[in-house]
């Protein structure tokens, strides 16, 4: 895990994830909305380059997608809520010595919340690969 301050109390951490299925079926499941309402939220819908991330709880989020580059990275700024102007990334890895894949998320989290952003990440991962048959 690595991390670097944005302020006192919130800081990007970094979480990498061995994956085990191709990249073009990965990166479907990370930028289109059906692919991300199949692991991150309930519901996610696009406008434009907005993306409204919907859960159950009745919580909403709308990020901008600010970066999808070379189907290898996604990058959205949420725009609203407590994390407003903080991001969220998707990037994908593929080692060029072995061809391992793996998924990194780069998102934000407060210092005494690590252990659950951890698992929380490791939850919602998990349920990715499930979907993937990974």
């Amino acid at each position: 895990m690595q991390s670097s301050k944005i302020n006192d109390k919130r800081q990007r951490i970094e979480l990498e994830f061995p994956m085990h299925c191709s990249a073009n079926t990965l990166f479907n499941y990370i930028s289109s909305p059906s692919g991300l309402s199949s692991w991150f939220a309930d519901d996610v819908s696009v406008q434009g380059n907005t993306y409204i991330f919907r859960w159950d709880d009745g919580e909403m989020l709308e990020g901008e997608l600010v970066k999808s580059l070379n189907r290898k990275h996604i990058k959205f700024r949420w725009v609203d809520g407590p994390n407003a102007n903080e991001t969220l990334e998707f990037i994908i890895h593929k080692d060029e010595v072995t061809d391992d894949l793996a998924l990194i998320v780069a998102d934000y989290a407060e210092e005494a919340n690590y252990d659950e952003f951890e698992m929380v990440w490791e939850s919602q991962v998990q349920a990715l690969k499930n979907q993937i048959g990974a």
